[in-house]
């Protein structure tokens, strides 16, 4: 182009000098080239590209739809005055060259860019089928962006420097691998845990994750290359390194979700000094109870005849075997847990269990599975059995335990 300016204007015999001649061409020259890389530009963004919009619209496939979002065809746009700078190149004479490195780094930076948004499409396309949240693949692509991006920008070094000068440059960067080692650690090692937390399966988007070291205790809702979002139930955001799931320990329920049980584990504490014996007046009584009178009608017998059997003074209660009001309680409990349709009662473990005498009674346990694994109703399943166990326990004799009370001492005073 340039050639063909000089020529026309040395023929229009302006009486200018040929070194003002050849300038005025060579301004000229670059002037229509970069008007028409820009008409290049804007016809390739405002029809070619839309022609593609438009049969993207009419088209019923969502995969291309996400290609349109996420705007993969504007970027082969710029690919357009690329290729008509390179098709003048030779105007700009010494300069041709760098110009050729220029627009080829340039087209190698729009492919790279293309194919990372490509990939956001096929990961939000895997986004969406429901065993993706049990292997999401966003920390892999991520490293399939490096990789690729390492690969463009090896490629750019190569056409700006040359095959042997690239080779020394890279071997530089190897003997200097032990220094980005050292100053990139903590991105090596999210790296390393990004990679086997999403492989592994040891954790997945929705997962319920508790952390108590950084304060996160709620749902996964993104597992990148390098961090670890989680949406906490209080509706805050906490994000924690990857590599801090190899070094520190953390609670993933996803078990209990799958299992379709959501444990009741909790203790009720007894005063040591109402548990005692059965009287029978209070055995009798007790047996007006559906739930426990199978069980105590069967006790009873078995007992009398444990006793008559070995002929112990029944005028002494420590003599032979005697019904006691905390176990009878326990019993009482186990069945009514049993027969509760909010609790499983087979395929998971259910007890009722004494634990270790304490200074403020005796802890009375209930261990038992909610068939119920949604939060507000596994709490409300949880109240109900132990509002119910609370308001029976006088029933056998006996009382919860509690540090004394205003109340208690002004008793106590009067």
């Amino acid at each position: 182009m340039h050639l063909v300016l000089y020529k026309y204007f040395e023929a229009q015999n302006f009486g200018w000098s040929d070194e003002l001649l050849w300038s005025f061409s060579y301004g000229m020259a670059l002037i229509g080239i970069a008007l028409l890389a820009f008409i290049a530009y804007k016809f390739t963004k405002h029809y070619i590209v839309q022609i593609i919009d438009h049969i993207v619209k009419r088209s019923k496939n969502q995969f291309d739809d996400l290609l349109q979002e996420k705007r993969v065809f504007s970027s082969l746009s710029f690919i357009a005055p690329a290729l008509v700078v390179h098709l003048f190149s030779s105007s700009f004479g010494r300069f041709e060259a760098l110009v050729g490195q220029l627009l080829y780094g340039l087209v190698v930076a729009i492919v790279v860019l293309t194919i990372f948004r490509g990939i956001d499409v096929v990961v939000q396309m895997y986004n969406q089928y429901a065993f993706a949240k049990g292997r999401p693949i966003k920390g892999i692509m991520q490293i399939v962006k490096i990789i690729i991006a390492c690969f463009g920008f090896g490629m750019i070094i190569v056409v700006f420097v040359g095959d042997t000068t690239a080779t020394v440059l890279l071997g530089s960067i190897g003997g200097l691998s032990a220094v980005v080692m050292l100053i990139f650690r903590d991105s090596i090692l999210g790296f390393v845990a990004g990679v086997q937390l999403s492989t592994g399966q040891l954790l997945s988007i929705g997962d319920w994750l508790e952390m108590p070291k950084y304060d996160a205790d709620g749902e996964v809702v993104d597992i990148s290359l390098t961090k670890i979002t989680v949406r906490n139930w209080d509706k805050t955001y906490t994000s924690i390194p990857a590599h801090k799931f190899l070094e520190d320990s953390f609670k993933n329920w996803e078990g209990m979700t799958k299992s379709g049980g959501r444990r009741i584990k909790r203790a009720i504490l007894i005063d040591v000094g109402t548990i005692g014996f059965l009287s029978p007046a209070q055995i009798e009584a007790l047996q007006e109870i559906d739930l426990i009178r199978p069980y105590l009608k069967g006790k009873v017998s078995e007992i009398e005849d444990h006793n008559r059997s070995i002929g112990v003074d029944g005028r002494v209660l420590a003599n032979g075997r005697r019904l006691t009001n905390i176990g009878t309680l326990r019993m009482y409990i186990l069945e009514y847990l049993k027969h509760n349709p909010n609790i499983h009662s087979e395929g998971f473990t259910l007890m009722v269990r004494q634990l270790p005498i304490t200074e403020t009674g005796v802890p009375l346990e209930i261990y038992c599975f909610s068939k119920d694994i949604n939060w507000v109703n596994y709490e409300s399943i949880q109240a109900d059995i132990f509002d119910h166990v609370l308001a029976v326990i006088p029933m056998f004799g006996l009382r919860v335990f509690q540090q004394p009370s205003g109340s208690d001492f002004k008793t106590v005073i009067k």
